[in-house]
């Protein structure tokens, strides 16, 4: 079935991308992820939703041509949002749900949307911005992740006390 709606966990996949996030290039990673995504949905003739845990403010959305970008309201996570709008999207065969998170992933599946990994779905955003170093992926419940992007994949053993006290400060 073709997509006609990308639901993307935003800062998951800015994750994937390799972007560090800080409190200074915040707004510059959710604008490059954010342009990104517009050109390939623009090929694909389709729409995206970029969901980012959010500025506090219930309802905060932004629209640019193609591309819905959502802030969660305080105390909201992406990942809520995201399953909120699975449940209320009516035609869920023509979504497809662009995360790692293995719970959303299985929470879209369980409702019949499509899925695609973040990690895969990094090269159809390559392909879109004229990078050659991936073929275009098909979204698909089963989304196998690569071993090279798997082995690169570096997640930290926990959370320093500044990282935590810099993520408060954003969030409020």
């Amino acid at each position: 079935m073709m997509v006609k709606h990308f639901l993307i966990d935003g800062y998951n996949l800015a994750h994937k991308i390799g972007i560090k996030i800080t409190k200074d290039n915040l707004q510059q990673v959710r604008n490059d992820v954010r342009l990104k995504v517009s050109m390939l949905v623009s090929q694909k003739k389709c729409k995206a939703t970029l969901v980012f845990d959010g500025r506090g403010v219930m309802g905060a959305t932004e629209q640019y041509h193609n591309v819905a970008v959502v802030f969660t309201a305080s105390g909201e996570t992406a990942d809520a949002y995201i399953k909120k709008m699975i449940d209320e999207i009516p035609s869920k065969s023509t979504l497809c749900v662009v995360s790692s998170d293995n719970e959303i992933l299985q929470y879209a599946k369980v409702s019949r949307a499509q899925t695609i990994r973040s990690e895969n779905f990094l090269c159809d955003l390559q392909t879109a911005t004229m990078s050659d170093s991936c073929k275009p992926t098909k979204p698909h419940s089963n989304a196998p992740i690569k071993k090279e992007m798997a082995a690169k994949e570096h997640k930290p053993s926990e959370v320093s006390v500044s990282e935590v006290e810099e993520w408060k400060k954003l969030f409020k």
